[in-house]
């Protein structure tokens, strides 16, 4: 019988004031293989953070023990060197906090349970390095710093410093989200080899086909408790997502004006081009999708067309305010939606506030909104089902719950264009139909939209033209 590593009892999690978790028991053995499923907000990310010893329960009720050769333990010390994380918010916060460290550092920072080194590596620290580096193929990255890494490319970055340590045992949060589908399927065949290997893994998703045959039980969370308990093939018979309704028809492809047009844009990021010459243009009303692999250049391309970057050669016009036209200028009328974002809004605010900061564009509430922003603010949540969040502060919000604020945030003016960075990463399957709905609505009502995902069924229902980048060089194809 293998040994427990950590067991709950009847836990209780508050956060904020807000109940997250309520009456779970669960215990997690040695090189078991757990999944964790359910809705957004449902407490996924807390409970693996509670397992890892992140979080402390409720004092009022429930016991967690952590288990080791000495016994069974109520603290965390000595656990959390032994058990690792891989989540969406390590990445954002080398993004808020402005952190240029190189990516060796990154993954050495995996030694200390620390986001910063506190130390050189040793000879066999470095030698660990380069080794979980050229396992998870990132190798070439070593060098280049963390700030300059796509989504991608800095959630392979994660895992290796995860992985350093040698951990005994795993806990993956949505680790897939913003890979390509190359490098979604060499990271499950990474997991899949650790838990081969002996070590546990528990793994928190939305995508039922990103359950690994390693992960052989199941438990799907409702409200903060567990629902429902089960095995792999039991979890996916009973996951399959119906198609949503899309409401997308195509329109005319009369003459529109130009709402983006670049000329030879080309973009450096310490003297290399991350966009080479790209030459397109988004007419008014137009509908795009942009898809390329990790590093293309995606997500440089909609700050570019967002005023966040300005070309070092060629030229960009941005709704026809000329070639000099910044994010400033572009406030109200460019919506935006991105990781990039999200890092920056993880502090403590009202979620009404954070969707009352899209009228000014700013990373929070600047200026006293008026009574007509407040209204048009309240109708955005509704369409996207968040108003009951509203009063809730950022820092309670699970991820998906606050890509959904962060939607209607850049809904709220009405701008004339939509630009989406993976909008539904960390949302669950239903969220992510109610928000594509909404997008198709926008699009056929004549909202420019310019959206970048890796996942083909998570793009406009209907487009005007595909765009793809490859090394920093765009290619187009309207039609």
């Amino acid at each position: 019988m293998r040994r427990p590593l950590v067991t709950l009892d009847r836990v209780d999690v508050r956060l904020g004031g807000v109940p997250v978790l309520a009456d779970v028991t669960l215990a997690l053995h040695a090189g078991e293989g757990l999944a964790v499923l359910g809705g957004n907000g449902a407490g996924k990310s807390t409970l693996l953070r509670v397992l890892r010893g992140e979080l402390w329960p409720d004092p009022r009720g429930g016991r967690r023990l952590f288990h080791g050769p000495d016994g069974a333990f109520e603290s965390p010390i000595g656990a959390r060197e032994r058990f690792a994380r891989v989540a969406p918010e390590a990445q954002d916060a080398y993004l808020r906090n402005d952190w240029d460290l190189p990516v060796e550092a990154v993954i050495r920072s995996g030694f200390f349970d620390a986001l910063w080194p506190s130390e050189a590596a040793t000879p066999e620290q470095a030698r660990r390095v380069r080794e979980v580096a050229g396992a998870l193929g990132v190798d070439a990255l070593l060098g280049r710093s963390v700030l300059e890494l796509s989504r991608g490319e800095g959630r392979r970055v994660l895992l290796a410093r995860a992985l350093a340590p040698r951990p005994e045992a795993l806990f993956l949060d949505e680790a897939c989200d913003g890979l390509d589908a190359p490098a979604r399927a060499g990271l499950l065949e990474t997991v899949s080899g650790i838990a081969r290997g002996g070590v546990a893994v528990v793994m928190a998703t939305h995508r039922v086909e990103e359950l690994v045959p390693e992960l052989g039980r199941v438990i799907r969370l409702e409200g903060g408790r567990i629902a429902w308990e089960g095995d792999r093939a039991a979890a996916l018979a009973g996951a399959r997502e119906a198609a949503a309704p899309r409401r997308a028809p195509r329109r005319d492809a009369g003459p529109r004006a130009a709402l983006f047009a670049l000329r030879g844009a080309t973009v450096l990021v310490d003297g290399r081009a991350v966009l080479d010459g790209v030459d397109w243009t988004v007419g008014a009303g137009e509908r795009w999708s942009v898809t390329g692999p990790n590093g293309a250049g995606k997500s440089t391309l909609l700050r570019l067309l967002a005023g966040e970057e300005q070309p070092a050669r060629g030229a960009v016009e941005r709704l026809g305010l000329g070639p000099h036209a910044s994010a400033d200028d572009l406030r109200g009328r460019v919506g935006l939606v991105s990781p990039e974002l999200q890092a920056r809004h993880r502090f403590d605010a009202r979620a009404g506030d954070v969707v009352l900061s899209g009228f000014a564009g700013t990373v929070g509430l600047a200026v006293e909104p008026t009574a007509r922003e407040r209204a048009l603010a309240a109708a955005a949540a509704a369409r996207l089902g968040v108003t009951p969040l509203l009063e809730r502060h950022v820092l309670s919000l699970s991820y998906g719950e606050l890509r959904k604020v962060l939607i209607a945030r850049a809904l709220a003016s009405a701008p004339r264009a939509l630009l989406l960075d993976e909008p539904l990463a960390g949302l669950d399957p239903g969220a992510r139909a109610w928000v594509l709905r909404v997008l198709d609505d926008l699009g056929a009502a004549g909202t420019a939209i310019v959206a970048v995902s890796h996942h083909a069924n998570e793009l406009p229902g209907a487009v005007d033209g595909r765009a793809r980048l490859e090394a920093g060089r765009l290619s187009v194809d309207r039609g």
